[in-house]
């Protein structure tokens, strides 16, 4: 068993790291291109895999990324609170608009039945 465990490991190691290489991306490979670091991987048995897995890609975490942008609920939402302020100013202007426009009306249809009343 003692013989055998470290063949065992430098196999599972080098079956690892062709896998990771296969399926990175090209974008995450630092240095030399794909082609080369499988050689490396194949061609130098136990030290190939370890130097893919610790210096050939890029680490994800490497450049912090600002926190993405977290949703508001529209109560809390500035932007969402003035929109509706503005809608409620303009409907209260319509409406008093309307209204207008109907004492004009009304007042008119009086004068109207005034005038018949009188002849």
């Amino acid at each position: 068993m003692g013989r055998v465990l470290p063949i065992v490991i430098a196999i599972a190691l080098l079956v690892y790291a062709l896998i990771d290489c296969l399926q990175t991306e090209s974008g995450r490979i630092k240095a030399l291109n794909r082609f080369a670091w499988l050689a490396i991987i194949v061609l130098v048995p136990v030290i190939g895999p370890l130097l893919w897995l610790l210096l050939a890609k890029a680490r994800p975490g490497g450049q912090p990324e600002a926190p993405p942008r977290r949703e508001l609920a529209p109560d809390d939402d500035p932007e969402f609170l003035r929109q509706l302020r503005e809608i409620d100013v303009e409907h209260e202007k319509m409406l008093g608009d309307w209204e207008a426009d109907l004492r004009r009306r009304e007042e008119e249809l009086r004068r109207g039945e005034d005038d018949d009343e009188s002849r």
